[in-house]
């Protein structure tokens, strides 16, 4: 296993910054300049060598990796670079510039005390100079205007010498394209080794991203970014539409997080109810009409027996009894099982009113769309504003107000007085009598 080290410490105190400033995040960013002009800074930050507690093999003697964590993938006006220099001398470097500097395509290996640059906007970069000293690494910025990138941390590693290790010992000795004075067998920055690396690179990645699945595929962890939109996927993958979600983040990974158990009840008055309230924050009521329907028996209960309280006449049938089936008298039913008291409520049957209290036209349409989108497909739904009224239980002083004492019935008075005492009748209740005060007759004030 490599070792490695972080270079900023979190606040960048050890860098030589020019051009460059550290914002409240903590990340390094281009100083602000005005107008349109083209910006650039270059932080120095050394690495020093590795302890000796951290080289752990005759491979991992010295950094031979550099990479840069970054906030946020870099804006299209912006650049960054990784520059690697290997010193002999304790003394600060200049920064990399045109007299003392190598490009990314410089021959190899790149000599003590002289920069070396690695590929544009590349976030890795493999240190080039096998020689012993001190590294030192030289994250340059670039962008035009007020765009900038954003470094969170720069990280160096031992590691060994790649990928091209790997491979049988005949495959990278001797090679026909070793510089005069260069090392027999190829150490990971030769050709062979720096293609294998950027192949050994990509694999890395694509390891990490499967590393990360289970980070990813939480609701709660996934990252939520225009650069990485995990959400807005995760909720395609549960048959959600991203253009309804919350806008808060908080409310955006629940929505997606509880949607499948949602989806369990979809359709039924919690389900309906749920959803209303999510998309427009409102508190609705759900009426079936059937639930208030009750069938007419000849069993002695006034709650279904009574004729003509409990009773009515349905609608006639406007067509010809026209049966469509052979029928035994007394022997054969008309209707399906299924559809059993269905000519008695089928006015009644399959049918829900959504009640919006005190809702505005805006608001009655938007609770409608809801509804007709997640009603059953057999359901006819109607959405209404209603009047808000006071119900049971209520409390007093909040949505009702004392009136008036009660008149009761005409010439109503107690049957016996001396069992009930002087009150008013008022249906089946009683209230005690009172005088004009609202007391209690024979208390005092």
């Amino acid at each position: 296993m490599s070792a490695f080290r972080w270079l900023s410490g979190g606040d960048w105190a050890a860098a030589r910054r020019t051009g460059v400033d550290v914002d409240d995040a903590g990340n390094l960013v281009l100083s602000p300049g005005g107008g349109p002009s083209t910006r650039r800074g270059v932080a120095l930050l050394p690495a020093d060598r590795p302890t000796p507690a951290q080289v752990d093999s005759a491979t991992a003697d010295r950094w031979r990796r550099v990479l840069v964590r970054i906030a946020e993938p870099p804006p299209t006006d912006c650049w960054l670079r990784i520059w690697t220099l290997v010193s002999s001398s304790a003394a600060d470097p200049t920064p990399p510039g045109p007299a003392d500097s190598d490009s990314d395509r410089a021959v190899l290996p790149t000599p003590a005390g002289r920069w070396r640059a690695a590929a544009l906007d590349s976030l890795d970069a493999r240190v080039l100079c096998p020689d012993e000293g001190l590294l030192w690494v030289a994250v340059e910025l670039g962008g035009v205007g007020s765009a900038t990138p954003r470094v969170v941390d720069v990280r160096v590693e031992t590691g060994d010498d790649g990928p091209v290790t790997a491979l049988p010992v005949a495959y990278r000795t001797d090679l026909p394209h070793r510089p005069p004075g260069g090392a027999p067998s190829d150490s990971g920055d030769g050709i062979l080794g720096r293609y294998l690396g950027l192949l050994g690179g990509v694999l890395e990645q694509s390891s990490s991203i499967l590393a990360e699945l289970p980070a990813l595929l939480n609701p709660a962890a996934a990252p939520d970014r225009a650069d990485a939109p995990w959400i807005t996927r995760l909720a395609s993958w549960v048959a959600l539409d991203a253009a309804v979600l919350p806008a808060d983040e908080a409310s955006r990974r629940e929505t997606v997080g509880t949607a499948v158990e949602r989806h369990g009840r979809r359709g039924t008055r919690r389900g309906l109810l749920d959803q209303i309230h999510r998309e427009t924050g409102l508190a609705v009521e759900v009426v079936e009409p059937l639930q208030g329907a009750s069938v007419w028996r000849l069993d002695g209960r006034a709650a279904t027996g009574a004729l003509g309280l409990t009773t009515g006449l349905t609608a006639a049938d406007p067509g010809p009894p026209v049966l469509d089936r052979s029928a035994r008298l007394d022997a054969a039913m008309l209707i399906e099982p299924a559809e059993a008291g269905l000519p008695v409520h089928a006015r009644l049957a399959h049918r829900i009113c959504v009640h919006v209290p005190d809702g505005t036209p805006d608001q009655v349409a938007a609770v409608d769309r809801v509804v007709q989108r997640e009603r059953p497909a057999h359901v006819l739904a109607r959405t209404s504003a209603v009047t808000h009224h006071t119900r049971v239980p209520t409390e007093i002083g909040i949505d009702t107000l004392p009136g008036p004492d009660p008149r009761g019935l005409p010439a109503d008075s107690a049957a016996r007085n001396h069992v009930d005492g002087p009150g008013r009748r008022i249906g089946t209740a009683r209230l005690p009598a009172s005088d004009r005060t609202g007391a209690p007759t024979g208390e005092s004030q």
